[in-house]
Protein backbone atom coordinates (compact mmCIF):
# COMPACT_ATOMS: atom_id res chain seq x y z
CA UNK A 1 0.00 0.00 0.00
CA UNK A 2 1.26 3.27 -1.21
CA UNK A 3 1.49 6.20 1.55
CA UNK A 4 -0.30 9.88 0.44
CA UNK A 5 2.84 12.40 0.46
CA UNK A 6 2.18 15.63 2.99
CA UNK A 7 1.90 18.58 1.37
CA UNK A 8 5.19 20.19 1.39
CA UNK A 9 7.09 17.03 0.75
CA UNK A 10 9.90 16.72 -2.04
CA UNK A 11 8.26 15.27 -5.07
CA UNK A 12 9.21 11.66 -5.60
CA UNK A 13 12.50 10.75 -7.59
CA UNK A 14 11.14 7.79 -9.48
CA UNK A 15 10.33 7.84 -13.32
CA UNK A 16 9.43 5.81 -16.03
CA UNK A 17 8.74 5.87 -19.35
CA UNK A 18 5.34 7.28 -19.11
CA UNK A 19 7.18 9.80 -16.40
CA UNK A 20 9.57 12.53 -16.56
CA UNK A 21 11.75 13.73 -13.91
CA UNK A 22 11.69 17.29 -14.53
CA UNK A 23 11.96 21.10 -12.71
CA UNK A 24 11.40 24.62 -13.87
CA UNK A 25 14.29 26.51 -14.69
CA UNK A 26 16.67 28.95 -16.11
CA UNK A 27 19.32 28.11 -18.77
CA UNK A 28 22.23 30.81 -18.83
CA UNK A 29 23.41 32.45 -22.06
CA UNK A 30 26.56 31.96 -23.65
CA UNK A 31 28.79 34.25 -21.96
CA UNK A 32 27.35 33.76 -18.50
CA UNK A 33 27.83 29.74 -19.55
CA UNK A 34 31.87 30.18 -20.31
CA UNK A 35 32.26 32.38 -16.68
CA UNK A 36 30.29 29.92 -14.91
CA UNK A 37 32.16 26.97 -16.24
CA UNK A 38 35.66 28.39 -15.86
CA UNK A 39 34.19 28.94 -12.25
CA UNK A 40 33.07 25.37 -11.93
CA UNK A 41 37.06 24.24 -12.83
CA UNK A 42 38.53 26.90 -10.56
CA UNK A 43 36.49 25.43 -7.20
CA UNK A 44 36.90 21.78 -8.82
CA UNK A 45 41.12 22.65 -8.23
CA UNK A 46 40.29 24.28 -5.07
CA UNK A 47 38.04 20.69 -4.02
CA UNK A 48 39.06 18.13 -6.23
CA UNK A 49 37.46 15.00 -4.56
CA UNK A 50 34.28 16.95 -5.40
CA UNK A 51 32.14 16.43 -8.45
CA UNK A 52 31.85 18.64 -11.16
CA UNK A 53 28.67 19.54 -12.92
CA UNK A 54 28.98 19.25 -16.62
CA UNK A 55 28.58 22.40 -18.49
CA UNK A 56 25.55 21.93 -20.43
CA UNK A 57 24.10 21.09 -17.01
CA UNK A 58 24.78 24.34 -15.17
CA UNK A 59 21.27 26.08 -14.28
CA UNK A 60 19.04 28.14 -11.99
CA UNK A 61 16.01 26.19 -10.28
CA UNK A 62 12.99 28.05 -9.86
CA UNK A 63 11.24 24.92 -8.74
CA UNK A 64 11.86 21.53 -8.23
CA UNK A 65 8.80 19.00 -9.68
CA UNK A 66 10.06 15.33 -9.56
CA UNK A 67 8.56 12.86 -11.49
CA UNK A 68 5.58 13.32 -13.76
CA UNK A 69 3.62 12.08 -16.34
CA UNK A 70 5.16 12.93 -19.39
CA UNK A 71 1.63 14.68 -21.23
CA UNK A 72 0.89 16.24 -17.82
CA UNK A 73 4.98 17.93 -18.12
CA UNK A 74 3.88 18.79 -21.56
CA UNK A 75 0.97 20.64 -20.67
CA UNK A 76 3.80 22.59 -17.63
CA UNK A 77 6.28 23.23 -20.61
CA UNK A 78 3.37 24.68 -22.64
CA UNK A 79 1.79 27.14 -20.14
CA UNK A 80 5.46 28.17 -19.14
CA UNK A 81 6.19 28.78 -22.82
CA UNK A 82 3.03 31.13 -22.67
CA UNK A 83 4.42 33.56 -20.09
CA UNK A 84 5.74 36.44 -20.53
CA UNK A 85 8.94 37.86 -19.06
CA UNK A 86 11.11 40.91 -18.95
CA UNK A 87 14.66 39.51 -19.26
CA UNK A 88 17.14 41.51 -17.09
CA UNK A 89 20.63 40.83 -15.38
CA UNK A 90 21.26 38.85 -12.56
CA UNK A 91 24.66 39.32 -10.66
CA UNK A 92 26.34 36.11 -9.36
CA UNK A 93 28.89 37.26 -6.67
CA UNK A 94 29.26 34.54 -4.38
CA UNK A 95 30.30 31.34 -3.69
CA UNK A 96 28.72 29.43 -0.86
CA UNK A 97 28.10 25.64 0.35
CA UNK A 98 25.45 23.86 1.26
CA UNK A 99 26.58 21.45 4.10
CA UNK A 100 24.18 18.98 4.40
CA UNK A 101 23.80 18.56 0.82
CA UNK A 102 27.17 18.54 -0.05
CA UNK A 103 26.96 21.36 -2.69
CA UNK A 104 29.30 24.08 -3.71
CA UNK A 105 27.45 27.06 -5.51
CA UNK A 106 27.41 30.08 -6.75
CA UNK A 107 24.38 32.71 -6.29
CA UNK A 108 23.68 36.20 -5.55
CA UNK A 109 20.29 37.89 -4.11
CA UNK A 110 18.21 39.74 -6.78
CA UNK A 111 14.62 41.02 -5.92
CA UNK A 112 13.43 40.05 -9.84
CA UNK A 113 15.01 36.86 -9.57
CA UNK A 114 12.91 36.05 -6.60
CA UNK A 115 9.45 37.56 -8.47
CA UNK A 116 10.34 35.19 -11.16
CA UNK A 117 10.38 32.14 -8.95
CA UNK A 118 7.28 33.08 -7.52
CA UNK A 119 5.92 33.47 -10.56
CA UNK A 120 6.78 30.45 -11.35
CA UNK A 121 5.76 28.39 -8.45
CA UNK A 122 2.13 29.97 -8.64
CA UNK A 123 2.14 28.71 -12.07
CA UNK A 124 2.63 25.07 -10.85
CA UNK A 125 0.05 25.65 -8.01
CA UNK A 126 -2.53 26.85 -10.96
CA UNK A 127 -2.02 23.73 -12.42
CA UNK A 128 -1.90 21.69 -9.42
CA UNK A 129 1.09 20.19 -9.88
CA UNK A 130 3.17 19.64 -6.71
CA UNK A 131 6.94 20.42 -6.10
CA UNK A 132 9.30 20.98 -3.72
CA UNK A 133 8.20 24.06 -1.25
CA UNK A 134 11.72 24.61 -0.07
CA UNK A 135 12.33 28.52 -0.18
CA UNK A 136 13.87 29.37 -3.02
CA UNK A 137 17.96 30.39 -2.79
CA UNK A 138 18.83 31.85 -6.05
CA UNK A 139 21.89 29.58 -6.60
CA UNK A 140 24.18 27.46 -9.34
CA UNK A 141 25.19 24.19 -8.38
CA UNK A 142 29.09 23.85 -9.42
CA UNK A 143 30.30 20.54 -7.72
CA UNK A 144 28.45 18.11 -6.12
CA UNK A 145 29.68 15.31 -3.07
CA UNK A 146 31.82 18.64 -1.56
CA UNK A 147 33.45 16.39 1.72
CA UNK A 148 31.65 18.12 4.65
CA UNK A 149 34.75 19.61 5.85
CA UNK A 150 35.29 21.65 2.91
CA UNK A 151 31.93 23.29 3.70
CA UNK A 152 33.18 26.20 5.98
CA UNK A 153 35.98 26.96 3.09
CA UNK A 154 33.86 27.22 0.60
CA UNK A 155 32.67 30.64 0.82
CA UNK A 156 34.11 33.60 -1.10
CA UNK A 157 33.44 36.57 -3.04
CA UNK A 158 33.62 37.08 -6.87
CA UNK A 159 35.08 39.69 -8.87
CA UNK A 160 34.06 40.77 -11.08
CA UNK A 161 30.48 38.95 -10.82
CA UNK A 162 29.16 36.89 -13.29
CA UNK A 163 26.18 38.64 -15.56
CA UNK A 164 23.73 36.12 -16.49
CA UNK A 165 20.79 37.30 -18.77
CA UNK A 166 17.83 36.16 -17.53
CA UNK A 167 15.07 35.27 -19.69
CA UNK A 168 12.00 32.89 -19.66
CA UNK A 169 11.55 29.84 -17.41
CA UNK A 170 11.63 26.48 -19.37
CA UNK A 171 10.95 23.05 -18.12
CA UNK A 172 13.96 20.89 -18.12
CA UNK A 173 13.25 17.11 -17.84
CA UNK A 174 16.30 15.10 -16.49
CA UNK A 175 17.95 12.17 -18.86
CA UNK A 176 19.99 9.82 -17.96
CA UNK A 177 22.35 8.33 -21.10
CA UNK A 178 25.12 6.30 -21.94
CA UNK A 179 26.91 9.94 -21.00
CA UNK A 180 25.49 10.53 -17.79
CA UNK A 181 22.54 13.03 -16.68
CA UNK A 182 22.08 15.49 -19.03
CA UNK A 183 19.27 18.48 -18.54
CA UNK A 184 17.03 18.76 -21.19
CA UNK A 185 14.35 21.24 -22.44
CA UNK A 186 11.32 19.70 -22.46
CA UNK A 187 9.04 20.72 -25.75
CA UNK A 188 5.57 21.56 -25.09
CA UNK A 189 2.26 19.94 -25.84
CA UNK A 190 1.82 19.92 -29.93
CA UNK A 191 5.38 20.95 -30.81
CA UNK A 192 7.47 18.76 -33.05
CA UNK A 193 10.38 17.07 -30.75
Amino acid sequence: MQRSRAPGRRPGKEASPSRTRCFVALQPDEAALGRLDRLAGEEHARFPSARRVRRENLHLTLAFIGALEADRARLVAAALAGQTATPFDWLLDSVGAFAGARVLWVGGADAQLEALAARARALLDELAVRFDRKPFVAHVTLLRDLPRAAAGDAARRIEPPIRWRARAPLLLESRTDAGGVRYLPLAPHGSNG
